[in-house]
């Protein structure tokens, strides 16, 4: 499962997220355009950009923030400027002369090669950031990461073509390649899983808690018309803890906690939860069993099979 991120205010979040590491690079192009990219201009660019990556780097890991870009964008520099003091031409000269497309390049290096070696894709830093903390460990959140992983690779290979195409033209180094960052590589995450989910969808987590917080995602507001209800899952066993589902008004939430007045309460070992939604066990016989227990309006539990109505769900009719 992905290390649960520190605790940040918002702007400091998106300070490490967006623009830490792009203030290194903006000092990189600002400098060798003001030296109209002279070998001396760049090689001076190289020195001040990898500085300020290497202070914000520090203050990125000291604060536990940095990312697996932030470290490509210093080897760059590094590499770089080794070319530059040891007169690796054929090296130095891309710096010169394709800047974008030696960073876009690496970008698609970085988000490839840790898919094809099995490791955890860059996407991961900023999902565990962006979702709630029982995705973390579900079959959805790793191949999620993967396919947008393997998408944003696709997009930088194009960035980088495009710089590469008109080097000089700043259309092509700067004004599409980040319109394709902004407008087709970030709005991904919206439809890019559900799309894939569709063609292949995801194996059904193995603890109760994402079972339950996401029900949400399966409610049928239509079969549960203007019913009220909370329920309350107490679960033991990996994962344990109190996991609300609200019904009302047509919609449905889900949350972590212990309210008073639930309407039914189910105190459940995790892994007899998630044998009951996958068909491995019959709920009605476990309950019957004592492998579960209900406390409240037990007629609740039968309601769920008719409001939940996605597999995977608590809801599957097997309750």
């Amino acid at each position: 499962m992905p290390k649960a991120p520190p605790a940040r205010h918002p702007a400091l979040r998106f300070f490490f997220a967006h623009l830490g590491t792009l203030i290194s690079i903006v000092t990189f192009v600002v400098i060798a355009e003001g030296a109209t990219w002279s070998p001396a201009g760049v090689t001076r660019a190289l020195w001040m950009a990898l500085g300020v990556q290497t202070a914000y780097l520090l203050l990125a890991r000291g604060m536990d923030e940095h990312k697996q870009f932030d470290g490509v964008v210093w080897a760059i520099y590094a590499v770089g400027l080794v070319a530059a003091l040891a007169g690796i031409e054929p090296i130095f000269g891309w710096y010169r002369r394709y800047f974008g497309g030696v960073l876009f390049g690496s970008f698609a290096v970085a988000a490839a090669v840790p898919l094809l070696l099995g490791r955890e894709p860059f996407t991961v830093w900023h999902a565990v950031r962006q979702m709630p903390r029982w995705l973390h460990g579900t079959p959805w959140f790793a191949d999620a990461n993967r396919v947008l992983a393997g998408f944003w690779a696709l997009l930088f290979v194009v960035a980088m073509l495009l710089c590469i195409a008109r080097p000089t033209d700043p259309m092509f180094t700067l004004v599409y390649p980040n319109l394709l960052i902004l407008l087709v590589g970030i709005p991904a995450a919206s439809w890019l899983p559900a799309l894939w989910f569709k063609w292949f969808p995801p194996a059904l987590p193995a603890t109760a808690a994402p079972l339950i917080m996401g029900l949400p995602m399966v409610f049928d507001a239509k079969a549960a018309g203007d019913a009220q209800a909370l329920i309350r899952f107490r679960v033991s066993g990996d994962e344990a803890g109190d996991y609300c589902v609200r019904v009302g008004g047509g919609r449905c939430e889900t949350f972590e906690g212990t309210p008073d007045g639930a309407d039914l309460v189910v105190d459940t070992p995790s892994d007899v939860w998630v044998r009951i939604i996958r068909g491995e066990l019959d709920g009605q016989q476990a309950l019957m069993d004592g492998q579960y227990s209900v406390e409240g309006d037990y007629l609740l539990l039968t309601k769920l099979s008719q409001w939940f109505r996605a597999p995977g769900a608590a809801a599957s009719g097997r309750l």
